[in-house]
């Protein structure tokens, strides 16, 4: 019991440790809000710095601290985690686990680098000339003063470099499978398990796929929300009317083409592989998702 909770603390530091730090060295590289909370209060027109300060310092430590203990604890509970990371914190080899999680997340990155880009067709937009127009008549004189002073607070204006787009794709990648993965699927996997009946330490495939699609379903609603409210928000912000409304089916498959794959192709890998798995198939999609926009989607989208 003893041996027990020290290997899951010191596997709650690390992963802790780890999303805290590649947090705060991206905070440290922009200077807009990189949580949530912090996006949301910016929106609402509270620009005040050390608020946002906070609430991003908040977000970043408290709120990663509770979703990897929490989670860790649940995924115990029906043996999820991270196979890897415990394996080697019990001093044993993990060649063959690294071996065995490489090719699977690769692929499963690289699968969903690809559908990534169909949210951005044409077919899906069909009001995307309308949009054109819209944002050039709000950006002609007399307006662009006023419009870039107030895009400023929303907007950093610096170039972007590999480094600081590596440090957002292992942000992203790292901060999100610990919350999406690690934590919320376990915690509803856990929760199906225990009204399924399963023993405690294991839970069937389909109570764990289960959990899969759990996640993939919060996470489309998730997203059609938050991108109806921060539109919202933003031309409210800048005294502009939206005239570009796209239907609500359309809006729909978007949010399904930008979640779903992901949610269940990285949930897998998190059921199989583990969290380390998962971290990586985000990171590799990222990656991919980035070049094939540069090569492919700029010239043919």
């Amino acid at each position: 019991m003893m041996m027990e909770k020290r290997l899951f603390w010191r596997e709650f530091w690390l992963l802790w440790g780890a999303g805290v730090a590649i947090s705060v060295i991206f905070a440290a590289m922009v200077r807009i809000p990189t949580t949530p909370l912090a996006i949301f209060l910016l929106l609402r027109n509270y620009s005040q710095k050390p608020l946002l300060l906070g609430m991003e310092a908040i977000e970043i430590t408290v709120g990663l601290a509770i979703a990897v203990s929490c989670g860790l604890l649940a995924a115990h509970r029906v043996g999820l985690g991270a196979p890897i990371l415990e394996t080697w914190l019990r001093g044993e080899a993990i060649k063959s686990q690294v071996r065995q999680v490489l090719v699977p997340s690769i692929v499963v990155g690289i699968l969903l680098a690809v559908i990534s880009l169909l949210p951005n067709l044409s077919v899906f937009h069909p009001n995307r000339e309308l949009s054109h127009q819209q944002a050039e008549r709000i950006s002609e004189p007399p307006d662009r003063a006023r419009l870039a002073e107030k895009l400023g607070r929303f907007v950093d204006e610096r170039p972007l470099t590999l480094t600081s787009l590596t440090v957002s794709w292992l942000t992203a990648a790292i901060r999100a499978e610990l919350i999406s993965r690690l934590f919320l699927l376990s915690i509803i996997a856990l929760i199906f398990a225990k009204i399924t009946g399963s023993p405690s330490g294991t839970a069937s495939d389909r109570v764990l796929f289960s959990a899969v699609l759990g996640v993939a379903a919060i996470g489309a609603i998730a997203d059609v929300a938050w991108r109806s409210a921060t539109t919202k928000m933003i031309f409210s912000s800048l005294g502009v009317i939206n005239i570009v409304h796209d239907s609500f089916w359309l809006v729909v498959a978007r949010a399904l083409l930008r979640t779903v794959p992901g949610a269940v192709g990285i949930g897998w890998l998190y059921v199989r592989r583990g969290i380390e798995s998962a971290i990586l198939s985000a990171f590799v999609a990222s990656v991919v998702a980035h070049l094939l926009f540069v090569l492919v989607a700029v010239r043919f989208v």
